[in-house]
């Protein structure tokens, strides 16, 4: 009933006030913790090796009371499992752009993953800035600190706070906690 009065009625913004306020409320009352065992004791076994490290991440984040989980991603697959385990704090979802050159033009790939990411819930997207440094550890530590940097200006998190990150290094995938600077 409030959507249709947010699409076609007389008072759209105070109906999607009072929706908003709804989903807030509604949030707060839920078990986060027992939602996760849940959906661990439902996950068929053998996990994949990414749902697994999503789970993980989400598992993480619980322990170390974390503040926010970052997942650095190109497709939108590895935040979007992280937001099936429904954690209790923000996904900030930095989509990488994939930065390719053919001799002397440069592309890069669409916001689109940032752009899907938006119907998860808990998933915030962020479009990093494509970055041409030497190594992927060297971009991934400043993309990193760009993300953590626009999180603390969005509100997710404070200096001081524990992010879990989330991301991969060459063909290894790096799940670790920093300190918000």
């Amino acid at each position: 009933m409030l959507s249709g009065e947010s699409a076609a009625g007389a008072y759209p913004e105070l109906a999607v006030k009072i929706m908003r306020r709804i989903c807030v409320e509604a949030e707060a009352s839920l078990d986060y913790g027992a939602i996760f065992k849940e959906m661990i004791r439902s996950t068929p076994l053998p996990m994949s090796p990414l749902e697994s490290l999503a789970s993980s991440a989400v598992r993480v984040a619980n322990k170390a009371r974390a503040k926010l989980i970052v997942v650095l991603t190109r497709g939108g697959t590895t935040a979007k499992l992280v937001a099936k385990y429904r954690p209790a704090v923000p996904i900030l979802s930095v989509v990488v752009p994939v930065l390719t050159t053919d001799s002397f033009d440069w592309a890069c790939s669409d916001e689109a993953p940032a752009r899907h990411s938006l119907i998860y819930r808990g998933l915030i997207p962020l479009l990093a800035e494509g970055s041409a440094k030497a190594t992927d550890a060297e971009s991934t530590e400043v993309i990193l600190e760009a993300a953590l940097k626009s999180a603390t200006g969005r509100g997710l998190c404070n200096p001081g706070d524990a992010a879990v990150v989330l991301h991969r290094i060459g063909a290894a995938t790096v799940i670790k906690i920093c300190t918000v600077k």
